[in-house]
């Protein structure tokens, strides 16, 4: 871990984690640290599922399914996806 990069943060990022930052009693280092640290918890090619709190509890969400994808597949997303949103 000797080397440091930099990268560049387009504006309308930067403001969407200040603002969630701020939704999570949290400063935006803060919140940038933890996401960093969860990026670099996970493994090579391992998937993420990004929730997003739009949807009001008993929205009737409705999960879309994949392209060719298995009717075992999808049960399992679907189960995930019924307790993430309870």
């Amino acid at each position: 871990m000797g080397e440091l990069a930099s990268i560049n943060i387009d504006p309308a990022v930067a403001t969407a984690a200040a603002d969630r930052a701020k939704q999570q009693g949290l400063t935006t280092a803060d919140y940038v640290s933890q996401l960093l640290l969860r990026d670099l918890e996970r493994q090579r090619g391992e998937k993420s599922i990004l929730a997003y709190d739009c949807a009001e509890p008993e929205s009737g969400f409705v999960l879309d399914r994949e392209e060719r994808e298995s009717d075992v597949s999808y049960d399992d997303r679907s189960s995930h996806f019924s307790k993430l949103f309870r």
